[in-house]
């Protein structure tokens, strides 16, 4: 399920789960996701979820949206961006991505034990070093 990892200058605040369609963010208390900071507009944005893609889109707040450091209208998010709202940033996590980049490291990891456990002659033949 995708998440937001939601940051201050502080740190990491919460994570949040994106399981609705639409999932508000912004100052006044009735958004999901609340941030409280004078930069961030009442009603600032809301990221939506069409099928597996994820969107963010600005609700014409003062201040404007980023997503990786360009001011955005509207936005499909790819795993590992960074949203910025007012003084938070908000880091999108694709778990369909992280657990492909997982599979691909650990597959990199095998074929690169199985060539350490091979010696490689001059002439072209492989010896196992395991005896």
């Amino acid at each position: 399920m995708p998440r937001m990892i939601v940051m201050s200058d502080r740190g990491v605040i919460k994570q949040v789960s994106l399981r609705a369609d639409k999932t508000t963010l912004g100052r006044d208390a009735n958004n999901v996701v609340v941030v409280e900071s004078n930069r961030v507009s009442r009603s600032h944005a809301v990221l939506i979820k069409k099928g597996a893609a994820v969107w963010v889109r600005d609700l014409d707040s003062s201040n404007g949206t980023f997503v990786n450091d360009k001011r955005v209208v509207s936005c499909r998010l790819e795993h590992g961006d960074t949203v910025v709202i007012g003084d938070y940033k908000l880091r999108f996590l694709d778990d369909i991505a992280a657990n492909e980049s997982v599979t691909m490291t650990l597959g990199l990891a095998s074929m690169h034990s199985a060539l350490a456990s091979r010696r490689y002659s001059p002439t072209g033949r492989t010896e196992s070093l395991r005896r």
